[in-house]
């Protein structure tokens, strides 16, 4: 009867996933978050401005539903304990709880499946399940479409309330916010900024309940809803009478203007050329004696005769003055910071879904087309070799100054998604994430699965795609680790987890690139002064300069309708032609268009293999179920989903 009762229930919840649009999120996931309102609309009007309500959609509904039920999260959880051991406190899940204003975190030893329905039934505890896009498909697949759209990191908590409870305290958070309930109800209160400070950069931490004023708004949230919260907006939310899961997703923290007018500052003051260098009035130094000026017993002195602070202000005023001038003629100022704001989100984002990618093809030939299959999810960076160690025998030796890297997020690690490292004990993701339970900057779970039946019971309908996932982020986080050991630790540190790249891939032609043909695995050591090159720690294509305009020319065929024939590539000779196009084809960025003749030797080899296949079949008699995965063939699971063996999927 259970049996029974399961497959009906994994049936419904498979049909309800047919009502998805994937095709349509993948393209547009804000619009999905804030529909039926116009995207734009929600931009010009609530973007950084004012929270908004976006009530239930039937597709949105289809997504949601169920996906961070306390009982499939404990379902998971048990089949996973079984498999990779218990999740941890502090890193996977924290419990918390707000009774008379006091917040409370009674973590336990272990976070297994009895250790945190214990918290929640009997403690009355909330959970905060970290970043679910590390383990569950549905979440992994929209966070990434989202951090495709934004150009942002994005992350995600998931909240297991019971009835009757409040987790944290009332506080506001450093990140636009988006809050999905999945099960059951929440009651949310939302008040004003403190003191009036729009969009600030740091969380508030605790607040008590006496400082918060009259709520200026007062929602109840069910399944499919959406509430935005722009940053800094304070607010609390209890469940009611009955339990309560919502997802948080967040973004844009530390995406500001000021953010960015740091990195400028920063890039600028290592700059001795031009455009990118500070101006003059910049470079100059404030008067001797400024520092000392301020001393505290200078500053409260009834006179400030003779003070330096007057100079200084108007020193400061006129280089940033000069700098915003500067900044203003000379664009290409702003290059460098961008590209450093770049790398670092393209060491940390999450890797496209398998769904997400189009297919390569076959491997290019002279007669064939190729497109941009990696739109989105790749960057192109200049690449220095200014200062860096090259043997004599080393590839990089033969490329030139003016090379470029076109870098992607394919083999990022999806399981170390927005996960800050474990001796990061400073970070604000990492104390965030026990402060504020509705702060997605941190962490999160929902109720999908590891295996396939845990996918359906968890709702998200994309088992199928979940052994091949996980085979290829376990390589990217291997080739990663080894190039961490080549580059001698890591490129440079930021706030968050960084990723390691796992070395260049070398595109060189006859007469344009060097002496190498297709690419070679390869990696740069660090310069003289220990410092390693960031770029080079960073997985893609190396690119000598004369093959950067065929580069751009392919990056902007963004679809097939848009693909460029090979032969078309703006490079001098066919053998070049034919190597960048194989290089940008075997490192996964681009997808082969086959030629009429191409496609109808495809055709004519498909069926006659297929007719021997047949012919094959007839004389044999039935094999087990599971001699095809032996063969290297598809096979199928236990819930009828195909999943690829390791040779197939080749």
């Amino acid at each position: 009867m259970g049996k029974k009762k399961d497959k009906l229930a994994a049936q419904q919840q498979q049909q309800q996933q047919q009502q998805v649009p994937w095709k349509y999120i993948d393209k547009e996931p804000l619009g999905f978050l804030v529909a039926p309102e116009d995207p734009d609309t929600f931009f010009k009007g609530n973007w950084e401005q004012k929270p908004a309500v976006f009530k239930a959609t039937p597709e949105r509904v289809a997504l949601f539903q169920g996906l961070c039920s306390f009982p499939a999260v404990i379902n998971w959880l048990k089949q996973r304990e079984k498999k990779a051991g218990p999740l941890a406190f502090g890193v996977d899940v924290n419990a918390a709880r707000y009774k008379k204003g006091v917040r409370e975190t009674p973590n336990g030893e272990v976070a297994d499946a009895s250790a945190l329905k214990a918290l929640h039934d009997d403690e009355g505890c909330t959970l905060q399940l970290h970043q679910p896009q590390r383990f569950f498909d549905p979440c992994w697949r929209l966070l990434a479409a989202m951090e495709r759209q934004l150009g942002c990191l994005v992350g995600s908590n998931a909240y297991l309330t019971p009835a009757g409870s409040q987790g944290l305290a009332p506080h506001h958070d450093d990140v636009e916010l988006w809050v999905v309930q999945t099960h059951g109800s929440k009651q949310w209160k939302l008040y004003q900024p403190i003191n009036a400070y729009q969009l600030p950069n740091q969380p508030s931490g605790d607040l008590d309940q006496g400082s918060l004023g009259q709520p200026v708004l007062e929602v109840e949230l069910c399944v499919g809803d959406v509430l935005y919260m722009p940053r800094g907006t304070v607010h609390q939310a209890a469940a009611q009478t009955g339990d309560s899961s919502h997802l948080t997703i967040s973004t844009y923290q530390r995406c500001s203007y000021a953010d960015l007018a740091t990195h400028l500052l920063q890039s600028s003051l290592l700059a001795q050329d031009e455009p990118e260098c500070l101006p003059l009035a910049a470079r100059r130094s404030p008067a001797p004696g400024t520092l000392l000026a301020h001393s505290l017993h200078r500053v409260l002195a009834p006179s400030t005769k003779g003070s330096t602070t007057p100079d200084a202000v108007a020193g400061l005023a006129e280089a940033l003055r000069a700098i915003a001038a500067k900044l203003e003629a000379s664009p290409d100022m702003l290059t460098p910071a961008v590209h450093a704001s770049a790398m670092d989100f393209l060491m940390n984002r999450l890797p496209p879904h398998p769904k997400q990618l189009p297919p390569r093809g076959p491997a290019p030939t002279m007669d064939d087309k190729v497109w941009c299959r990696v739109a989105g999810w790749a960057y192109l960076l200049p690449f220095e070799l200014t200062g860096m160690n090259c043997d004599d025998d080393d590839d990089d030796a033969g490329l030139e100054e003016g090379s470029v890297k076109m870098v992607s997020c394919l083999a990022n690690s999806r399981e170390e998604h927005m996960i800050s490292a474990p001796d990061d004990e400073s970070s604000e993701e990492g104390s965030s994430s026990e402060e504020e339970e509705e702060d997605g900057s941190q962490g999160g779970s929902d109720e999908g699965g590891s295996d396939d039946d845990d996918e359906a019971a968890a709702g998200s309908g994309e088992g199928k795609e979940k052994g091949e996932a996980e085979d290829q982020a376990a390589a990217g986080k291997k080739k990663k680790q080894q190039q961490q050991q080549q580059n001698g630790g890591e490129a440079h540190e930021q706030h968050h987890h960084h990723h390691h790249g796992e070395g260049e891939h070398h595109c060189c032609g006859d007469d344009v690139c060097g002496q190498q043909h297709g690419v070679q695995e390869h990696s740069l050591s660090s310069g003289a002064d220990g410092d390693a090159n960031p770029v080079a720690a960073l997985p893609g294509l190396v690119l000598a300069p004369g093959v950067v305009k065929a580069v751009v020319a392919f990056m902007a065929a963004e679809g097939p309708e848009q693909a460029i024939a090979v032969r078309d590539l703006p490079l001098p000779a066919e053998s070049s032609k034919m190597q960048l196009a194989f290089a940008l084809w075997a490192e996964g960025l681009a997808a082969t268009v086959p030629s009429a003749s191409q496609r109808q030797q495809q055709k004519e080899k498909h069926e006659s293999g297929s007719g021997k296949q047949k012919q094959h079949g007839d004389k044999k008699s039935k094999r087990p179920a599971d001699a095809g995965a032996a063969a290297g063939e598809e096979t199928a699971t236990s819930t009828g989903k195909a999943r690829p063996s390791k040779k197939a999927k080749a």
